[in-house]
C-alpha cells in the first residue's frame, strides 16, 4: 500500500526577532482572511548556536480567537538544511500542526498540515 501524503494546509513565514522571540505571518488554506499572525517566545534553547531550534510557547490568531500553544524546531535528521516543526496543544501532546521550512535570508519559510 503506498505511503499517504500529508496534505499541506496552509504556509508560514519566520522572522527571529532576537532575544528569544519570533514572529510569524500564516495563510491558512480554508480561511479568507488571511494572512494571520503568530507570536513565539522561546521557552528551553535546543542549540544555543542555532536561533530557532527550541521549544517556544505561542500564540496565533484563528479567525476571531486566538490559541496558546508550544511549538518544538528541530533540524530534519537527514538533512540539516530543513527544519521541523511541531505545534501542541497545551493541554494534549498530540500534535495539532506539523511543517517543514527552510531558511531563506534569516527567515523560516515553510508549510504546515495538520
Amino acid at each position: 500500500m503506498p505511503k499517504q501524503l500529508n496534505q499541506i494546509i496552509g504556509a508560514f513565514i519566520l522572522r527571529n526577532e532576537g532575544e528569544g522571540c519570533l514572529t510569524s505571518k500564516y495563510h491558512h488554506g480554508d480561511s479568507l482572511d488571511c494572512p494571520f499572525t503568530e507570536s513565539c517566545k522561546l521557552t528551553t534553547a535546543l542549540n544555543p548556536n542555532d536561533v530557532f531550534i527550541g521549544t517556544y510557547r505561542t500564540v496565533w490568531l484563528e479567525d476571531t480567537t486566538h490559541v496558546v500553544a508550544e511549538l518544538t524546531i528541530r533540524r530534519h535528521p537527514r538533512n540539516n538544511n530543513i527544519f521541523e516543526l511541531i505545534w501542541r496543544n497545551n493541554n494534549n501532546p498530540a500534535p495539532v500542526f506539523e511543517g517543514t521550512a527552510m531558511n531563506v535570508d534569516n527567515l523560516l519559510v515553510g508549510t504546515y498540515w495538520d
